[in-house]
């Protein structure tokens, strides 16, 4: 009896801490709905330039790449990675609340007192802003290794695709709504209270994600053992042939290149190319992510049957197929259809990539692997992105335009990276097929 009544406590703690976990996904779900896609268009409000566009993609990106490898040292030093990535949520919605409170104080008080201050802040405001961005990227980063390490624990192997590929699926479709609405509300506003909208936004952003971190307060955490010994990512890399993860490290990370060599300039293509309307871009935009979270339940289901090797291996020369399609025509609808196909696609990729990362690592090594995994990850993508607009100038056109041309590049590339890399995935766990 008394055995049972440990096991009956246990699932009750493990359901009640799931339920939490869902509820927090939601409200950080309508958090990044509300900014993921509106911090560019605020720094345009403000003045910002492409080179400050440029900054801002770049900046925060790496930043939190090169910060996230300490997220293992905290877990050791408050001995809880629930502790970390609590504070680190707090702190993140602390920042969208300065955001949205110092550009309503900038943009809508006129007292004498404050107007000198206020006045220095908005001589330095694309500054400022791009530095709270940081901060906000940042924060929401070094605490991602450790809620996936205490998630990974709590769902058993056999089952992590199909809870996340649901999880993933109805957050994903709240967060591609909640933008929407954003962009909505963004082209109904007012010119002249453009600023008051973003300030709303940034302040819903906030209190989202501030009741997102009570949630995430009423997770249980499990016991676990944490590594102490410290591995550096140059002799991590001394034994890719023998080490999966690291071989699961090299093909994604080199995979994130080659997509974002040409991912930056898609919309470039559209909005000066193809002469879309906003509306038109938004819809071609959003497609994608869209059907990408619908087919995340269904796809983790396969995934948890045949296992995310096999997944990865059947969705990456389809990936690469994307771009090239892009290159054969310019209509909208044909690009809607390309996007659905890019979007189902992606789906699969993207919840096996996320559930081999958990299977590639053990338990007392993951928070750490998981950082190293973001890293250079984070390093990968910028070097893409970097690498695609300076080639960009300098390839020889195709159907008039170089865009087209490393389109064609990204392709081969990832078409590459996966004859190479793909067939060394080794399935981590027992599978049914």
């Amino acid at each position: 009896m008394i055995h049972n009544n440990k096991i009956q406590v246990k699932k009750t703690k493990l359901r009640q801490t799931l339920k939490a976990s869902f509820l927090d996904g939601i409200f950080a779900s309508i958090m990044f709905g509300c900014v993921q896609d509106y911090f560019t268009p605020f720094l345009l409000v403000i003045k910002g330039t492409i080179v400050h566009v440029g900054i801002l993609s770049a900046v925060p990106n790496i930043t939190a790449s090169v910060l996230q490898v300490f997220s293992n040292r905290l877990v050791q030093i408050f001995k809880s990675r629930k502790t970390v990535f609590c504070i680190f949520v707090f702190l993140q919605a602390s920042t969208l609340l300065l955001c949205a409170i110092l550009f309503f104080m900038v943009y809508a008080i006129e007292t004498d007192i404050l107007r000198h201050c206020l006045s220095l802040v908005k001589h330095h405001q694309i500054e400022i802003f791009i530095a709270i961005v940081t901060l906000y990227t940042v924060f929401g980063s070094i605490g991602n290794p450790a809620w996936a390490s205490l998630m990974s624990d709590l769902i058993p192997s056999h089952k992590r695709g199909k809870y996340f590929g649901f999880r993933n699926s109805i957050l994903g479709v709240l967060l591609v709504l909640v933008s929407l609405s954003a962009g909505i509300t963004l082209r109904l506003s007012p010119k002249k209270y453009i600023m008051h909208t973003f300030v709303a936004i940034f302040l819903i952003a906030s209190i989202s994600r501030f009741i997102s971190f009570y949630y995430l307060l009423k997770m249980h955490e499990p016991s676990f053992e944490i590594e102490k010994i410290s591995i550096m990512p140059a002799n991590m890399f001394k034994s890719i042939r023998k080490n999966d993860f690291l071989i699961f490290i090299t093909f994604i990370s080199l995979m994130n290149f080659a997509v974002y060599l040409s991912a930056p300039f898609f919309a470039v293509l559209m909005l000066q190319h193809f002469s879309f309307s906003y509306f038109e871009y938004s819809l071609v935009t959003v497609s994608a992510p869209f059907v990408m979270y619908i087919a995340m339940h269904s796809w983790g289901t396969i995934a948890d049957k045949i296992g995310n090797a096999k997944v990865l291996n059947i969705t990456s020369p389809l990936i690469a197929i994307v771009p090239v399609l892009w290159v054969l025509n310019c209509n909208m609808i044909y690009l809607l259809v390309v996007q659905i196909f890019s979007g189902v696609v992606w789906s699969g990729f993207t919840i096996s990539s996320f559930n081999y990362m958990f299977d590639a690592s053990v338990s007392s090594k993951r928070v750490r692997y998981i950082s190293y995994l973001n890293l250079i990850n984070g390093i990968m993508i910028s070097a893409g992105a970097l690498s695609g607009g300076y080639l960009i100038q300098m390839l020889p056109p195709v159907n008039e335009s170089s865009i087209y041309t490393i389109l064609l590049i990204s392709g081969i590339l990832r078409l590459g990276i996966t004859v190479v890399f793909g067939k060394r995935l080794k399935e981590m766990r027992l599978v049914k097929i």
